[in-house]
């Protein structure tokens, strides 16, 4: 997120841009399609300002960091299997799960608890069971 703001006229005529999947005042969201256009085109010598330039988008209005992070996240893009491909699109937290996934989940879960208590159960018996003999020691004595 950038906290240069872009102007409402330049954010409607990003999201008319073929490159651009979605644009707000803070935010342009690039297509894979630009993305590595752009990453082939960063690889042959050329600069963020050049791709950008001969894509139709204006440089200055964007800024400088967000070119800059714009490459940034390119070139991480690359190294990741899914290449560009948008990762918001099939966010893992939230993939539908059969019922019967979810209940082995839930089952894992209160194994865990049950286990937690047990030992928790354990120890305070032993703490008992030391009070008993520090008790029996002093009457003793």
């Amino acid at each position: 997120m950038s906290t240069k703001l872009l102007s409402q006229a330049y954010v409607k005529e990003l999201r008319e841009h073929i490159y651009v999947k979605n644009a707000t005042q803070r935010v342009v969201n690039f297509t894979p399609e630009f993305k590595q256009l752009a990453y082939d085109a960063l690889h042959k010598g050329k600069t963020m300002r050049e791709i950008f330039t001969e894509a139709g988008f204006d440089t200055e209005k964007l800024g400088q960091k967000r070119l800059a992070n714009f490459q940034a996240s390119i070139e991480k893009a690359a190294q990741r299997e899914d290449g560009f491909a948008d990762k918001r699109s099939s966010n893992r937290r939230h993939d539908a799960q059969t019922d019967e996934a979810k209940l082995l989940k839930r089952l894992r879960q209160l194994e865990h608890q049950v286990a937690y208590l047990q030992q928790e159960n354990d120890f305070l018996k032993k703490i008992d069971e030391a009070e008993k003999a520090v008790k029996k020691n002093c009457r003793r004595k």
